[in-house]
């Protein structure tokens, strides 16, 4: 395992690479020259995404060699851990930033909607999960209570509930145990119909100030992690309102996003700290205005792999999981430049396989639910 600067080095190395290999005519298959989608945001997306992956990586190494889930793995990785609360908070904005302004005609059709764009690759990472735990629990297979647990498996992430399987009781950590993010997305789409009731009178930005009031100071000394949650989706409202109101040179936009990134890897923990939100806000709202990091959030290979965040995101754990697993059972011996080649390998491989279940499984059911909304 790599530590320090050598890790940046590497993470550098694996986005210079997806540009190169992403950027080619082979995958012109993933561009949508009639969209209407903000091509600085999908480029967003695929850098979280990524960050989530780097940030799994660390922890996926040490528990396939017998250390815990715990932060506690980081010591020497510092970056990663910072990634991973990183990529959740912007993702929570940018949920809340897309959805600010919802009020759909049919409820109906805005749920099935939801739920098509959001189960089909739940169900293929949940299947790769159980069949894997079925495959590693063969010889002390324990069926008790199987149905209910495949309930919770196959719930799109609704619950935010992912029991054991089969007798392996941590086998959500197969996906590096990405679903629980999915229970606070359902969780703000749900809370949609009563912030459409309460927005025609109060207006958008006094509400999103209102609910960002009442995370912080009424829920956060109960409970800090929840309402951090909560006040990333306000936030993220907070900046559709400033995007169409606010006007700011993008040169000033890109230096202040690259100095809040400086600041907020320096000084944040990796823990969902609301006393950071500030920090967090402000980097947001300047991307929101317009600021894409000096053209990165723009490349075309960025863009393209944005559209597979998704699949990135549920899928890129179940990767690491069997490379370590391998490598574990065949107690085979890799030196720290073999295992970052075998991991650079293995990576190059999932966004290949991320790209082709955007093709065959996200786009026809994103294809299936507009469809359903104009019949």
């Amino acid at each position: 395992m790599l530590f320090s600067y050598q890790m940046f080095g590497w993470m550098l190395g694996l986005l210079i690479l997806c540009w190169a290999v992403f950027r080619t005519k082979l995958f012109a298959f993933m561009d949508n020259p009639g969209s209407r989608r903000i091509e600085r945001l999908d480029g967003l997306r695929f850098i979280l995404a990524f960050s989530v992956a780097m940030h799994h990586y660390v922890y996926s190494y040490y528990y396939l060699h017998g250390q815990p889930w715990t932060p506690a793995v980081f010591v020497h990785n510092l970056l990663n851990l910072r990634l991973g609360a990183f990529a959740v908070t912007l993702f929570f904005m940018l949920s809340g930033y897309l959805f600010a302004y919802s009020g759909p005609v049919s409820w109906i059709q805005f749920y099935q909607k939801r739920l098509l764009r959001i189960a089909p690759v739940f169900c293929l990472s949940s299947a790769c999960c159980i069949l894997l735990a079925l495959y590693f629990q063969r010889h002390t297979l324990i069926t008790r209570d199987m149905l209910l647990n495949l309930y919770y498996w196959f719930d799109a992430g609704i619950t935010g509930i992912k029991p054991g399987l089969f007798g392996m009781q941590d086998a959500r950590l197969i996906n590096a145990g990405v679903y629980w993010t999915l229970y606070w997305e359902w969780a703000f789409y749900f809370s949609l119909p009563l912030i459409c009731i309460l927005r025609p009178k109060t207006g958008l930005l006094p509400l999103a100030i209102i609910v960002i009031f009442i995370a912080v100071y009424l829920i956060a000394p109960f409970n800090q992690q929840k309402a951090y949650f909560i006040a990333c989706f306000a936030i993220g409202a907070l900046a559709r309102i400033l995007s169409e109101t606010v006007q700011i040179s993008k040169k000033f936009c890109d230096i202040g996003i690259v100095l809040l990134l400086v600041l907020i890897f320096c000084i944040t923990n990796g823990n969902y700290n609301i006393n950071f939100l500030p920090l967090f806000a402000m980097l947001f709202g300047l991307i929101a205005l317009g600021g894409d990091i000096f053209g990165l959030l723009r490349l075309k290979a960025f863009i393209r792999l944005g559209d597979a965040s998704y699949s990135i995101y549920l899928l890129h754990g179940i990767g690491w999981f069997c490379m370590n697993k391998i490598i574990q059972i065949n107690e085979i011996h890799l030196e720290k430049t073999g295992y970052t080649l075998l991991a650079t390998v293995v990576f190059i491989t999932l966004m290949l396989i991320c790209t082709l279940s955007y093709l065959f499984i996200e786009q026809p059911f994103m294809k299936l639910s507009l469809q359903k909304r104009y019949t």
